[in-house]
């Protein structure tokens, strides 16, 4: 049962109206300076396809060359749990590609330890999966909260200190990467 929002009547669910797309922008994304922008179509009374990217092209603190640049894409797929889209509980499975060039930094959770004294360059995929929860916020609004992990593979350049760097060879590493996401959504009908 959905609690009507202002401006709605009872039955007048986001999935009743019509609501085929959903545009979200995830706000703890956008706390590390990187824009980002996802857009969802429903597939299905319960599935839906969608495309999240994210990018940062600036460094942190240019004189000291502290850098967290990258171009991220990730194709989604969702299933909604109680039988209606862009409604309460879904799974969400993503697949990540991102190019990086991180350095003078540290990565959370331990990624690269190695970041803080040295400069990585390269790709990575990942496999994700997520368990998220919306609530509606108003006619056309929601927001989301999501928590899930993706295990994945990076291969990078490594280069000696963060600003000058001499090539020390090539590296890879197998990951888990932690995801949580707080998006603001708007549906368009």
């Amino acid at each position: 049962m959905v609690i009507p929002c202002h401006g709605q009547q009872e039955g007048d669910t986001l999935i009743n109206r019509g609501a085929v797309v959903a545009v979200r922008n995830n706000l703890l994304y956008d706390a590390t300076l990187s824009p980002n922008l996802g857009l969802e179509l429903r597939l299905d009374s319960t599935w839906t396809l969608g495309m999240n990217g994210g990018l940062n092209l600036w460094d942190i603190d240019k004189e000291k060359n502290k850098k967290w640049r990258h171009l991220l894409v990730a194709p989604t797929f969702r299933k909604y749990l109680n039988g209606a889209a862009f409604q309460k509980g879904y799974l969400e499975t993503d697949l990540i590609y991102s190019h990086f060039n991180v350095g003078n930094t540290s990565i959370p959770f331990g990624l690269y330890s190695s970041v803080k004294d040295r400069r990585l360059q390269g790709d990575l995929f990942a496999l994700g999966g997520k368990y998220g929860y919306g609530w509606i916020l108003g006619r056309d609004w929601r927001l989301e909260a999501e928590a899930g992990i993706a295990i994945g593979y990076a291969w990078f350049k490594e280069y000696d200190c963060p600003l000058c760097g001499a090539f020390l060879g090539n590296g890879d590493r197998i990951f888990l990467l932690p995801q949580l996401g707080v998006n603001v959504v708007y549906i368009i009908n």
